[in-house]
């Protein structure tokens, strides 16, 4: 007799998990939220109180929740993006304007998610013409380490110039985020909003995007925060903001020079 092996192979296959479905999770957040009760308490007329359960109002939930979306993508308009003029959209957008107003101050309130910023100070210092005045002095203070005739102490000590200028536009950057953080904060909370702040780093290649609520914000902080410079907030009274720190003697390489 002949025996026959039989080997049978099972290839299992991974299952890929289903994509999140939002509009689905949000029917059911929404569903949960409307089987809630609330207790209220009731006058018996015999000065003693009473509580009897009765279900939540949802028509205030909805309108919370549809607020809050337009305040944490930017705006009633940006919610409405997809198709602005439909029937749909306007009713929507008479909801939010009826829970929050017509602001965008109190519509921030509404918010749940921090405000983010793309933020990058090296790109503010540039448009203060700060950035130009380092590459000018840097440039400057280098060239002398090699230039004609020049002694080695002479070399060594351009080169520690070169070295101190970088240390403070380094130092400068760290400390102008920190400001610009601050300042945006304040905003928020002089205003009563507690969402919180958080600053991004655009990606190389791509521009930032901004709504109407987070540029409020950002404008706030980029005209408030002080400059590490000067201790004061941006000068455009008499050109930029670098021509004011020239004329206070404030320049990378005047600070460099001074005595430790």
């Amino acid at each position: 007799m002949i025996r026959k092996d039989y080997t049978m192979s099972t290839t299992l296959q991974a299952v890929q998990p289903a994509e999140p479905n939002p509009v689905a999770e949000a029917i059911a957040a929404l569903t949960a939220a409307a089987r809630r009760t609330r207790m209220r308490s009731t006058g018996t007329g015999t000065g003693t109180e009473q509580a009897t359960v009765e279900p939540v109002d949802f028509g205030e939930i909805a309108s919370y929740v549809l607020t809050a979306v337009a305040a944490n993508v930017g705006g009633v308009e940006e919610l409405l993006a997809g198709r602005p003029g439909s029937w749909e959209a306007d009713y929507v957008r008479q909801i939010v304007h009826s829970t929050a107003g017509d602001d965008d101050v109190e519509l921030l309130r509404y918010r749940t998610e921090p405000v983010r910023l793309p933020f990058d100070a090296e790109d503010v210092f540039y448009d203060f013409g700060l950035g130009d005045l380092y590459d000018h002095e840097r440039d400057a203070a280098a060239e002398a380490t090699f230039a004609e005739g020049v002694t080695e102490e002479q070399a060594t000590a351009a080169q520690q110039l070169v070295n101190d200028v970088e240390a403070l536009f380094a130092r400068d950057l760290a400390a102008y985020a920190e400001a610009y953080l601050t300042a945006a904060r304040r905003y928020l909370t002089e205003r009563g909003i507690t969402c919180g702040v958080e600053l991004v780093t655009t990606p190389a290649g791509e521009i930032p995007t901004w709504d109407a609520l987070t540029d409020q914000v950002h404008e706030y902080a980029r005209a408030s925060a002080p400059l590490p410079m000067t201790g004061e907030a941006p000068n455009h009274s008499d050109g930029t903001p670098a021509d004011a720190v020239r004329r206070a003697g404030l320049t990378y390489t005047d600070r460099a020079r001074q005595p430790h």
